[in-house]
């Protein structure tokens, strides 16, 4: 089955707000909806206490219902080459392995780290475990599958060996228990996400009661001397997996329910490019616009806290999202309304939850947070499936790094940034960007630009990086 370009579209939009994100400068001149909502200007001080999401806050949510909107996709086609539950263990034990240690070298070797040496042997350093990551995940085309095995796990013991010397060479210290908690999120979720779609891959009520029972154990949690706090306090190995990791689960399942819809859609040839007469172009432009309306009323009403304002103009837009849905045409359409049916259950649910936990949260996440981001992940995906399959509209430099995430996450700080420092340009960079605000957060849109420009030849050449 072939790749489902919005859905790359939408985990791209994660990617590249992960990346601008992480690397723009921290100005208090900037806005506070620039940063995350719990880590507020001028102090950028966690404040567990303060309400509402910002775009900071989308990408991990948007990252999570990608994985889940994909699993359907993947899982069928290997359950209509045979696959059973032995084999699908097999391949999600594998992938949490890898990404699993993936999250523990990237904790332990980022070139922040090497700041007590040259930067010279820092930026040589971190090129060098850039291209032991290339081994561990690359998949070329044209090689043998038995030789790509061979040298991915070369790669991935060569890693090993070179993160354990970070500390008698550099006098790093080198721990388990330091890692990249997206990424060891990822891994548990990936995980548990699997088993949990394929065992109720033919029941939605099944999956929805599942959705329920972690978005409920996540608030009785919060009971003290609950058994609900006992057992989100669980963890075999806390470096590896803790049980609260699960609460993810909102989101990842939440996806999988409209890629069950995306792949039926697909199997069933009800999802393909077709032409739109001028007068459905308009209701169709009319759909995008009015989500990309509700997305940003969301962001805004949320954000300052004017909820009952946010809810009224919410409730206007989707009302009026549905009556033209009601009038596109098409094989496609019936397909539409169902993802936006979806989407808006969810974000009912989302509303609904807003004023428990003390309002919407990324971090301590809330359950408002979970459904709410589910929904504007779904919107988004429908207004990218609209502008793919109708305006044949394509963001392909962009969906490259929705269809190479991993390689997409790393090039920015372990191959980018080394080159920059070998080139002598880093330094200039970060002093002329340091001298506004906005130049600051110009920073992070220069390096997402850069990790686009990086990822989409490789991906064009078929080079993927997978786990």
């Amino acid at each position: 089955m072939k790749r489902v370009a919005a859905i790359d579209l939408l985990r791209a939009l994660a990617i590249v707000g992960m990346v601008a994100s992480g690397s723009m400068l921290w100005d208090a001149g900037l806005p506070a909806a620039m940063f995350h909502a719990q880590l507020p200007p001028p102090t950028f001080q966690f404040n567990p206490e303060v309400p509402g999401i910002t775009w900071v806050d989308l990408v991990f949510p948007f990252f999570l219902f990608s994985m889940g909107a994909s699993m359907p996709l993947a899982l069928r086609r290997r359950e209509a080459q045979g696959a059973g539950w032995g084999a699908v263990c097999k391949s999600a034990v594998h992938r949490f392995v890898w990404l699993a240690a993936f999250a523990i070298i990237l904790g332990n070797t980022g070139m922040y780290l090497l700041k007590g040496s040259a930067s010279w042997v820092a930026a040589l350093t971190t090129l060098g475990v850039w291209l032991l990551f290339f081994a561990m995940f690359i998949r070329f085309p044209n090689m043998e599958r038995g030789k790509n095995t061979i040298l991915n796990w070369a790669g991935f013991i060569l890693l090993i060996g070179v993160t354990m010397l970070y500390k008698p060479l550099f006098g790093v210290g080198v721990s388990l228990s330091v890692n990249n908690i997206i990424i060891l999120i990822l891994a548990n979720v990936a995980l548990f996400g699997t088993l949990l779609w394929w065992a109720t891959r033919n029941s939605l009520t099944a999956r929805i009661v599942v959705i329920a029972a972690f978005a409920v154990l996540k608030l009785a949690s919060g009971v003290e001397g609950s058994w609900c706090e006992w057992l989100w306090q669980q963890t075999p190995a806390a470096w590896l997996f803790r049980f609260e990791f699960l609460k993810y689960l909102c989101i990842v399942l939440s996806g999988s329910i409209i890629g069950d819809i995306i792949q039926r859609a697909t199997a069933t040839e009800q999802l393909s490019a077709e032409g739109s007469d001028k007068p459905q172009k308009w209701v169709l432009a009319g759909i995008v616009i009015a989500i990309v309306a509700t997305i940003v009323v969301l962001m805004w009403g949320l954000f300052v806290r004017e909820v009952g304002i946010c809810v009224i103009l919410t409730a206007v837009l989707v009302a009026a999202t549905w009556i033209l849905l009601k009038r596109v045409k098409g094989n496609d359409s019936a397909t539409y309304r169902e993802i936006y049916a979806a989407a808006v259950a969810m974000l009912l649910i989302g509303l609904i939850a807003e004023p428990m936990e003390g309002g919407i949260k990324k971090d301590p996440a809330t359950i408002g947070y979970f459904f709410t981001t589910s929904a504007m992940a779904a919107m988004v995906l429908l207004a990218a499936l609209i502008l793919e399959l109708r305006f044949n509209t394509r963001f392909k430099a962009l969906e490259a790094c929705g269809a190479n995430p991993m390689f997409a996450y790393v090039a920015a700080g372990y191959l980018i940034t080394p080159l920059l420092t070998l080139l002598g340009l880093i330094k200039p960079l970060d002093a002329f960007c340091a001298e506004a605000p906005w130049l600051g957060f110009a920073r992070g849109v220069l390096f997402a630009l850069l990790v686009i420009a990086v990822t989409y030849p490789l991906t064009r050449k078929n080079y993927y990086w997978k786990s």
